[in-house]
């Protein structure tokens, strides 16, 4: 089995990424789950992000993990638009590096996010970045007072920061989406692969090599993943630290 929990659909940029591209795609290289946000969020398209999500369960039933990607905008009233749908969201996500200073750990739009995430019983994925405003590290005291919501640390950065967190708390997570083989072996040595997650960010990558064969770029990652671990591990990391999370 293989559950990929980072995928994008929608609009990315000048790319597009058509639910049925993803049904394709993932058709293709025999993901059986796969976690999904739109990329549409970015432009604050409320109605068109639910009709992506509403195709891809259409196309791929309970394959079909919902992710909300809940902006600073969307907080104010529209979210609702998600909230009152027939989604059946499976995670809640926010973006600290496209909204550099609403999601401020103490601040009050954060807040209101660990309220939803509390209510609906959801893990939150953060993304974190090397960059000050996403940093691992800033979100490590509300992981800590919070220990009935599941964090997911998309990225995983900085490494060493990241590394910190998912020892020492046991509702904290990581995914792989962006981060390098080298990375993923530093996990496993440390004895984290119950803390790992096999995400790949697709189609992003498209994004930053428009000649990329997303199919091809895929299996290569996941095969060098599979020559650093041993099977158990490699079980671990791509489906049973998800089936857990994810009750599947």
């Amino acid at each position: 089995m293989l559950i990929d929990t980072h995928i994008h659909v929608g609009q990315f940029d000048d790319l597009y990424f058509a639910p049925s591209a993803i049904h394709n795609l993932m058709e293709q290289l025999h993901v059986d789950y796969y976690a999904v946000s739109s990329t549409t969020q970015c432009e604050e398209n409320y109605l068109k992000v639910l009709s992506e999500m509403e195709e891809l369960i259409r196309l791929d039933d309970k394959k079909v993990l919902p992710v909300m990607w809940i902006t600073p905008e969307a907080l104010q009233g529209n979210i609702a638009w998600y909230l009152e749908s027939n989604i059946g969201w499976r995670m809640l996500k926010i973006h600290p590096f496209l909204n550099k200073t609403e999601w401020n750990p103490e601040g009050d739009l954060f807040t209101e996010v660990l309220d939803i995430a509390m209510e609906l019983r959801l893990p939150l994925l953060i993304h974190t970045g090397n960059e000050d405003c996403c940093k691992a590290s800033l979100y490590e005291q509300t992981i800590k007072d919070n220990p009935n919501i599941t964090f997911i640390l998309a990225h995983g950065r900085p490494i060493q920061s990241t590394l910190h967190i998912a020892t020492s708390y046991d509702n904290a997570y990581v995914d792989s989406a962006f981060m390098p083989i080298e990375h993923m072996k530093i996990f496993i040595n440390c004895g984290l692969s119950e803390k790992l997650l096999w995400g790949t960010d697709m189609c992003i990558p498209k994004h930053f090599n428009r000649n990329l064969d997303m199919a091809a770029y895929y299996r290569s990652k996941l095969q060098a993943f599979r020559e650093v671990c041993i099977q158990e591990q490699y079980e671990q990391v791509t489906c049973r630290n998800a089936i857990k999370l994810f009750n599947l």
